[in-house]
């Protein structure tokens, strides 16, 4: 079983990598109701399913850096759909996509930048999951060789 460093696990949108990126992460729920009957005659809470979601966020240091996904792109797209992509990363500045893991549409819902005094600035991205949840989109081959 191969391991991928923190630092090589990089979030893209629409295939492009996010610029200066410091930690990224992945959510994902399953919002659950609890139910409860007279007939009940044990003692654990009856659970069922009801929806699943996702989101993806990121934080970074803010840079000027117009050909990747700098905090200025990242403000202007907020409320848009974005094609999110954890990818492992390689190249300069790590900013070239490898072997795609988990992708989907997010709307780009939150933006926020912090500029501390005498600190460097950062800012974190919050993309919330829409119609598609995240899935692997690597090629599926079935036992007889079907794609």
């Amino acid at each position: 079983m191969a391991t991928i460093k923190g630092q090589n696990l990089r979030v893209f949108l629409n295939n492009v990598v996010i610029a200066a990126a410091q930690q990224c992460q992945l959510s994902v729920r399953l919002a659950v109701k609890q139910i409860s009957t007279k007939d009940d005659t044990d003692d654990f809470a009856k659970n069922i399913a009801l929806k699943l979601s996702w989101s993806v966020s990121a934080n970074g240091v803010v840079t000027v850096d117009p050909d990747r996904n700098d905090t200025a792109s990242l403000m202007n797209r907020i409320g848009q759909t974005v094609r999110v992509e954890l990818a492992t990363a390689s190249g300069d500045q790590k900013s070239d996509m490898g072997e795609q893991l988990l992708a989907g549409d997010a709307i780009m819902s939150d933006v926020q930048i912090q500029a501390n005094n005498e600190e460097e600035s950062t800012y974190t991205v919050q993309l919330t999951g829409k119609k598609n949840m995240l899935t692997d989109i690597r090629l599926l081959v079935t036992s007889d060789n079907h794609n």
